[in-house]
């Protein structure tokens, strides 16, 4: 199962468009998790500390590559890095 749910849109309007181009810098990395529904593709998390609402909260942008283009690639630099979608946690 994807993560990711919320879009960009929506993550500005809870926690604000600068906390999202922070996030935006951040280097992603493998989360590890695997896939339980058959999707094969590799996922990729990056995350950022932020305020909603008066609570800390943990913004969390996903990434997903098919495997084959992971296995293949001399650096991950290679890749098409876009953000699929992100949490709020």
């Amino acid at each position: 199962m994807r993560h990711g749910s919320l879009s960009r849109d929506e993550v500005i309007y809870r926690v604000g468009k600068e906390i999202v181009e922070k996030l935006d810098a951040v280097n992603c990395d493998f989360t590890n998790r695997l896939q339980t529904d058959g999707d094969t593709s590799v996922e990729f998390s990056a995350s950022i500390d932020a305020v909603e609402d008066d609570c800390s909260v943990t913004v969390v942008a996903y990434y997903y590559q098919d495997e084959d283009d992971v296995a293949n690639c001399e650096s991950l630099d290679e890749l098409n890095w876009e953000i699929e979608g992100y949490e709020i946690y």
